[in-house]
């Protein structure tokens, strides 16, 4: 894991009230999504140099749920993949790698049960890294926004590898036979916080707070199209599932994560999830999350937050 701080939300900030360019419509290739009703942005414009807003619409949460954890990370995914093609010209054809993706989010922050929800998200452009006449990488900050409040905000690094250097790095592991894996059976629903057994992407494995990863492409959330190695939110969710399951069945709410990606998670073997908790402020819950594949961590997550 890195030291990285986590920036804290700061007291509920105003979102400006006109932008300097006029709002363009989301390109379903710029979120790289072959589902249209899995897109969840409306809209983008520059307001500046480095600086964006985008439109956002998020489905009604399970029953139970003040939030889905999901739509905040698809909609930071989202965000970062538009600004970086439409504004700075990152080639479709190129594949995404993301270093490191942290994210807070207000206490008590929810949206509505029982209707779709509209939200801003204000986004900064902090670094661009260039190689030769192409964008390479974007360190990018993400600020969310509920009628004119911050519910969440995000720091993540973006960057991209031509299919030259793509498939050089990936071997053969660049293509995949896209669902021929095993998948074992889930874990109950509730007991991840969940409501359906295609969303569990867990699997007991042979000692406490110890699951294998399942990766059931029904879960069109995670899993849209066909890729060539485990997508860096279903990792993601599985470590907020992991924690909610070490912690079961007292309520868990994480309202900091800080997760780093370390190699590639593949489909064709086993991967392991594992679950610590660890000493916290009072008042406070501390989950560490590794998930390993034949010996190696490839990725790491810490989840912080209020649990009773």
């Amino acid at each position: 894991m890195s030291g990285r701080a986590v920036p804290d939300i700061p007291a509920v900030p105003r979102l400006p009230h006109s932008a300097a360019e006029g709002p363009e419509g989301i390109r379903k290739e710029y979120v790289h999504l072959g589902r249209s009703e899995m897109v969840l942005l409306t809209s983008w414009w520059c307001k500046e140099d480095g600086e964006f807003s985008l439109s956002a619409r998020w489905p009604a949460p399970a029953a139970g749920l003040a939030y889905d954890q999901r739509m905040l990370t698809q909609t930071v995914r989202q965000s970062g993949l538009t600004i970086a093609h439409a504004a700075y010209g990152a080639p479709l054809s190129d594949h995404t790698v993301l270093n490191y993706f942290d994210f807070t989010v207000a206490p008590g922050f929810q949206v509505p049960s029982d209707a779709p929800c509209d939200l801003t998200v204000e986004v900064t452009v902090k670094n661009a890294k260039t190689r030769g006449n192409r964008v390479s990488s974007l360190d990018m900050d993400f600020r969310v926004y509920r009628d004119g409040d911050m519910a969440a905000r995000a720091e993540s690094e973006f960057g991209w590898l031509s299919t030259r250097v793509y498939r050089r790095l990936r071997g053969e592991h660049f293509e995949v036979d896209w669902n021929t894996w095993p998948l074992p059976d889930p874990v109950e629903p509730r007991i991840v916080g969940r409501s359906a057994p295609v969303d569990v992407v867990l699997s007991a494995g042979d000692r406490p707070r110890h699951w294998q990863l399942r990766n059931d492409v029904e879960n069109t959330v995670l899993y849209d199209h066909p890729v060539d190695h485990v997508p860096g939110l279903a990792l993601m969710e599985a470590a907020h599932q992991a924690a909610n399951a070490a912690l079961h069945p007292a309520r868990f709410e994480p309202t900091t994560v800080t997760s780093a990606f370390e190699r590639y998670a593949e489909f064709d073997r086993p991967c392991w999830i594992e679950a610590d908790v660890l000493p916290a402020a009072p008042g406070e819950t501390s989950v560490l999350v590794t998930a390993t594949q034949d010996g190696e961590t490839v990725f790491r997550s810490r989840l912080d937050g209020p649990c009773g």
